[in-house]
């Protein structure tokens, strides 16, 4: 058993522990115990209040293989007898407004939600991470992206226009490439030039043929931002 398991309230003497009511303090044991046996200190876990006061926050923040890099948030929103699961937003933890294909919607008592959204994350952490890279003249990293493999969606990306072959990101942006405040979205890129197996079961990923795998990588410069829904279904 991990000496602190995800989810677990530390502290019952803290403020916090009383805005919980008893089925969500039910809800949180169930889902501690259920995860406890797998739960790893590459993950962290944690419990708290939705900003709307509605529901009970359970999720875990995804890090990157060097541990210094937040990649994602997942969590479920339980509201006493339904939980909803899906990606989070990293600082409201509000699910995503386009659910994601292997986003969790059930009801149920408080010992099956609790069983149902242990599955569900069990599941999810074993969907494969992989960090693609896009090389230019096999030297300098201008563009990469973390995604699931087995369902292509990007997870954050970095796109550094200035590192990038010439006349590329004007290409990209009159393709409709673009998203936001021109926030160049890497799923409109070649093949990369390699990637690298984050985390996961690399076996039902669906990688580009051809591309190299490696172990190391270089810096990466520029702004990491997240990615649009682009899920291939």
């Amino acid at each position: 058993m991990p000496e602190h398991p995800w989810f677990a309230i530390d502290d019952p003497d803290e403020d916090d522990f009383f805005e919980f009511t008893a089925t969500e303090l039910a809800f949180v044991d169930a889902l501690s115990d259920r995860t406890a046996p797998w739960a790893g200190t590459d993950v962290s876990g944690l419990v708290c209040r939705s900003d709307s006061w509605d529901s009970l926050v359970a999720h875990l923040t995804l890090l990157d293989s060097d541990r210094t890099r937040h990649l994602i948030d997942i969590g479920v929103h339980f509201y006493g007898d339904r939980v909803r699961g899906d990606r989070l937003h990293n600082q409201l933890l509000t699910l995503t407004d386009s659910p994601s294909s292997w986003h969790l919607e059930a009801t149920g008592t408080v010992e099956e939600l609790a069983q149902q959204s242990a599955e569900w994350f069990r599941a999810v952490l074993r969907k494969p991470v992989v960090l693609y890279v896009w090389l230019n003249d096999d030297r300098w990293a201008y563009a990469a992206r973390f995604a699931f493999a087995d369902t292509n969606q990007t997870i954050s990306q970095v796109y550094n226009e200035d590192l990038a072959p010439p006349g590329q990101a004007e290409a990209l942006i009159a393709a409709g490439h673009v998203h936001g405040q021109g926030w160049i979205q890497t799923i409109g890129l070649p093949a990369p030039t390699l990637y690298q197996h984050i985390r996961g079961d690399l076996g039902t990923a669906a990688l580009p043929p051809g591309v190299p795998a490696v172990t190391k990588r270089g810096p990466i410069r520029g702004l990491w931002y997240e990615g649009i829904q682009d899920e291939q279904r």
